[in-house]
């Protein structure tokens, strides 16, 4: 289905809410100031256009119209913001490295080379910009500086990298807009040291480091301060409601969708209004926190109103869809168009070989076990365990894998696999993260897996393992159809599967989507911040263990005589 609306219509709808100029006087006679702020986050190198969820884009979503984002789309919308706009500021908070072949190939080349012409005005780092160590960052750092783009940050500390040493990133900046100053501050979570390869960077507290610029631009008579943070969500909140001087947080690496009111595209569920607004912990006031999604489908739009004081008024905005209705800058296409040709090719090489089909064809891996799911499970799960274990008693730190089948897009026939037939079977750019559970929440995700089993819909939330042999009974109510499960032991010298224990803790890999709560599932509580991306661990494992013969294994057991009826619901046969 095509979902149809007008950006125009959208940019106008926001407008009629909030028609001040960007000085104006309140009743009192006092200066008021409007603020227009556009913004990104999470892009991931989504250089062309993507299918509604962040993949592929294939030749009939481009002919149906149903291609999102692309940088060269989301230039042309900005430029014609700050026209009707004139002090916008556009801003990118963190993570452009990392996610599409478009990186793997290209690096910080690409990424460099769009930047610099996308009319950015204010970047933060994300934790994926550190990948590639120091030398994979320091010539992105140095392109910024020499396109006049300011990449603020005031937790990395670049001084022990050889690298980074000789570049310096402010902590603030300021811009004076009518007579007004506004400051803004940068930060990426101090976690980065764990999450990537920063080399020898070190990384203070982000939410202290905010704090103390932030009062340092106060005391220089800077009244409103926007926090420019790779954070995430809740801490971003944290900081809008624990640091007294930030009004605004325009926050990334959570990929949280935030929308206010009707007129989202449905498979978008908003996680909270855009914006948030969080009271100052204090009493004092309010913040206001915003993020935009992730790999470019939306532009944030946010405009605030400010009293003579700098507190917070008014506001208004929403993220608007970058679909097919929005132009592509030429500039940025004539970029993509110079790199396209390269990328092409190495999409069409060659990375391995399969001896065995691997199957998805009609969806069978949302149905039963399948030798496709078996492959991509166990690749996840071999990153983490080949890993050092945390204490010499463990052999590994996880002890198993699951994926919801949903995930796998398309099989893979024998023969060469290329780097393309990854990217059309795991087209979503996936973060593989660590999730840890007790058992019996481990053995609730198993339970949603088939709480709505149907032959005729195929659910996506069935869930794929490695690591874990699971038996349902699909002739009981849904919720009670686990009849057991196993699962590897770590802290043993010979790996065995052992009975599931309610109350034991396990750790369990799998994808953000599902640790987000996407398909349904409850969302984790406890998971790592990050991890690698989907598409690069898949093609190691494969150029690791070619050529590939995964078989079906007895994995997933599924038991009962089971029919269907005209809802499509399963029930026993009679």
């Amino acid at each position: 289905m095509m979902w149809c609306f007008s950006n125009t219509a959208v940019v106008l709808f926001m407008c009629s809410h909030l028609c001040y100029s960007t000085q104006d006087k309140d009743t009192q006679g006092n200066t008021e100031l409007q603020l227009t702020i556009l913004h990104t986050n999470d892009i991931h190198s989504h250089i062309v256009p993507s299918s509604k969820y962040g993949g592929l884009c294939s030749e009939s979503d481009k002919q149906n119209g149903t291609c999102y984002g692309g940088v060269a789309r989301i230039t042309k919308k900005v430029k014609d913001l700050k026209k009707e706009y004139r002090d916008a500021m556009f801003m990118n908070a963190g993570d452009f490295y990392q996610g599409t072949a478009w990186y793997s190939i290209l690096k910080y080349n690409i990424v460099s080379a769009v930047m610099e012409k996308m009319d950015y005005d204010y970047l933060c780092l994300g934790n994926h910009e550190f990948d590639d160590g120091p030398k994979g960052l320091a010539p992105f750092l140095v392109r910024m500086q020499d396109a006049n783009i300011s990449v603020i940050n005031t937790n990395a500390n670049f001084s022990n990298e050889a690298e980074l040493k000789d570049i310096q990133l402010p902590k603030s900046v300021t811009k004076t807009i009518n007579g007004t100053t506004i400051g803004i501050v940068g930060a990426v979570l101090h976690e980065t040291r764990e999450l990537s390869n920063p080399g020898n960077v070190t990384f203070s507290n982000d939410l202290e480091s905010i704090r103390a610029e932030a009062e340092n631009l106060t005391s220089h008579g800077v009244k409103i301060i926007i926090a420019l943070t790779h954070i995430g969500y809740p801490r971003e909140m944290q900081i809008a409601a624990e640091v007294k001087d930030v009004d605004i947080v325009v926050g990334g690496h959570t990929n949280t969708f935030l929308y206010h009111g009707d007129g989202y595209p449905p498979e978008n569920k908003p996680e909270g209004d855009y914006p948030t607004v969080v009271n100052k912990s204090d009493g004092n006031g309010t913040a206001l926190v915003v993020q935009d999604f992730w790999f470019g489908k939306f532009l944030g739009f946010l405009q605030v109103l400010f009293d003579k004081e700098g507190n917070v008024k008014n506001w208004t905005g929403n993220p608007i869809l970058i679909n097919a209705s929005v132009p592509e800058d030429s500039d940025v296409k004539a970029i993509i168009s110079e790199y396209e040709p390269k990328v092409n090719a190495a999409i069409a090489e060659c990375i391995g070989y399969t001896k065995v089909l691997l199957e998805q064809d009609d969806n069978i891996c949302r149905l039963r076990e399948c030798n496709q799911g078996n492959l991509l499970t166990d690749a996840y799960y071999s990153y983490y365990v080949d890993k050092s274990p945390s204490t010499p008693a463990m052999w590994s730190d996880v002890n198993g894998a699951v994926l919801n089948g949903g995930t796998i897009r398309s099989q893979i026939q024998q023969g060469n696999i290329t780097l393309g037939d990854i990217m059309q079977t795991a087209p979503f750019g996936q973060t593989i993260v660590i999730v840890t559970l007790y058992g019996y929440e481990l053995e609730e995700m198993f339970e949603h897996s088939v709480a709505n089993y149907s032959y005729k819909n195929r659910k996506g939330a069935f869930l794929q393992v490695s690591g874990i042999r699971v038996m349902y009974n699909l002739t009981l109510p849904p919720n009670s159809r686990v009849v057991s499960v196993h699962i590897l032991c770590t802290n043993c010298t010979v790996p065995v599967y052992k009975p599931l224990e309610k109350c034991d803790v396990y750790r369990v890999v799998t994808t953000d989507f599902v640790a987000r709560g996407g398909d349904g599932f409850k969302k984790a509580r406890n998971v790592t911040d990050s991890g690698p991306l989907d598409l690069d661990v898949l093609k190691d494992y494969i150029v690791k263990m070619s050529p590939l013969k995964t078989p079906v294994e007895g994995r997933i057991t599924i038991h009962g005589n089971i029919t269907e009826d005209a809802d499509g619901k399963i029930v026993p046969k009679r």
